[in-house]
């Protein structure tokens, strides 16, 4: 499922959800203020997970794969083999960089539940 985000100087405050030992991915389209599509083309994209929200260093790092520049849309993806995190609350953040700067887009909860069947 892709999620739209409308990203700006505040960043943004996203829970994420995920199942334990599953493959977790999101697909973004990046919009200015005015709903228009930012060219991400020349852009480098970074997600990361950490222990807590006050941890600098990653527990897991997501693929960030810009899928269509010009239309601002980006994937982020941990596979299946390496989502190995425990059943728990950790912390998730993105950000990109545009060639001048990095830009932090939104980070919040990272929630790895319980998987059977």
């Amino acid at each position: 499922m892709a999620t739209n985000l409308t990203f700006d100087d505040r960043g943004a405050y996203v829970t994420w959800n995920v199942r334990e030992n599953c493959t977790w991915s999101r697909a973004f389209t990046a919009k200015d203020s005015a709903g228009t599509a930012i060219n991400i083309s020349a852009y480098t994209i970074t997600a990361e997970i950490t222990a807590d929200e006050t941890t600098d260093t990653a527990s897991k790092t997501f693929t960030c794969t810009i899928t269509n520049g010009a239309a601002g849309q980006f994937n982020i993806v941990v596979a299946a083999a390496d989502a190995t995190l425990a059943v728990g609350r950790y912390w998730w953040s993105l950000q990109w960089n545009d060639g001048t700067s990095d830009v932090p887009l939104c980070s919040g909860p990272f929630v790895v539940g319980n998987w059977t069947l």
